[in-house]
C-alpha cells in the first residue's frame, strides 16, 4: 500500500472522528440524514377510520379541547406531562404505554423536544392527544421546583436527539445557568435533548429524591416516559381515556396501574366527549 493511500486513509479518518467529535455529532450531515428519517417516519399515522391507510399527521384525537383544556389548566409548573398518540408508527419503535413527555413552566407554558427541536409552547399543544396523565414531583420545596423550570427553560433552542444517547450526569455536570447555556449555544455548542430527556434534566438536581435513574429499553440506556410513573411523581390529572384495562392491555408496568388505580378511586374520572 503506497504512502500516499496511508496518508488518505489516515486524513479521512480523522476528518471522520472531527466529524462525530461530541461537539459536532449533531450536526454532521449523516446524523442530519438519520434525523431527517427518523422525524418523516414519525409523523405517518395509520387511521382507524375510513380511509384507514396511513397517513401524514392527522389532529384527530380521543379527547376534545375541553377536556384538553382541563388538563392544561390543572398542570403546575414544574409538572411533568406523558401522553400518547394513538396510530403513529413512530410507537412501534419506542417502547412503553406512554410515548413523549414534556415539562410545564410558567404562564401553563411548557418546554417539550419535538422533531423540530427542544421547544417552549402552550401547555395545550401535548396536552391535546390520545392518553394523557400530569404528574407532579412529591415532598419537593418551592426552590427545587423553580430550579427544574429554569434547568427546562434552559435548553429551549437545543436540538431534538436522534441519537437517543441519554448521558443526564454529563449533561448536569456541564449545566451552570441559562444565561451561560445560552451563551454556548451561540457559540455553536448545541447539545441535543430527547422528550424524556429533558423532562428527566429538568428534575436531575432531585435526582436521588425523586428517584430518576435510567434503564436498559430497547437494548441501551434510557428513561421512557412510563418510567416517570415508577418515580416519586403522584397522578394529578388524567383524561378520561385513561383506564386500568387500557392500562394492562398496552403494558404498562405493574407501578403505573397502580398509580392509575389509586387516582382513580380518589378522583372518578367522567367522560368528557
Amino acid at each position: 500500500m503506497s504512502m500516499y493511500l496511508l496518508g488518505f486513509l489516515a486524513c479521512s479518518y480523522a476528518l471522520y472522528r472531527l466529524i462525530m467529535s461530541p461537539e459536532l455529532e449533531y450536526h454532521s450531515f449523516w446524523y442530519k440524514v438519520k434525523a431527517r428519517l427518523v422525524f418523516t417516519f414519525g409523523h405517518f399515522r395509520k387511521l382507524d377510520f375510513p380511509p384507514y391507510f396511513t397517513t401524514y399527521g392527522y389532529d384527530v384525537h380521543k379527547m376534545t379541547f375541553r377536556e384538553a383544556r382541563e388538563g392544561s389548566a390543572a398542570s403546575r409548573p414544574g409538572d411533568i406531562g406523558i401522553h400518547r398518540d394513538s396510530g403513529f408508527l413512530s410507537n412501534v419503535a419506542i417502547p412503553g404505554a406512554f410515548k413523549h413527555a414534556w415539562v410545564v413552566i410558567e404562564d401553563n407554558d411548557c418546554v417539550e423536544a419535538v422533531a423540530e427541536g427542544v421547544l417552549c409552547r402552550d401547555n395545550l399543544a401535548p396536552t391535546y392527544s390520545d392518553y394523557v396523565i400530569i404528574l407532579r414531583a412529591i415532598e419537593v420545596t418551592k426552590d427545587e421546583t423553580d430550579e427544574s423550570v429554569a434547568r427546562a427553560m434552559s435548553l429551549i433552542g437545543c436540538e431534538y436527539d436522534a441519537n437517543f444517547k441519554f448521558d443526564l450526569d454529563d449533561a448536569s455536570s456541564n449545566y451552570l445557568s441559562t444565561r451561560k447555556i445560552a451563551q454556548r449555544l451561540s457559540r455553536g455548542f448545541h447539545r441535543a435533548f430527547s422528550c424524556t430527556e429533558t423532562a428527566a434534566f429538568s428534575w436531575y438536581h432531585c435526582k436521588e429524591k425523586l428517584g430518576i435513574v435510567s434503564s436498559q429499553h430497547a437494548g441501551r440506556e434510557a428513561i421512557i416516559a412510563d418510567d416517570f410513573l415508577k418515580m416519586n411523581f403522584e397522578i394529578v390529572w388524567m383524561s378520561s381515556s385513561v383506564t386500568v384495562q387500557w392500562a394492562e392491555e398496552t403494558g404498562l408496568h405493574a407501578e403505573g396501574v397502580k398509580k392509575i388505580k389509586d387516582y382513580l378511586a380518589i378522583n372518578p374520572i367522567q367522560d368528557n366527549k
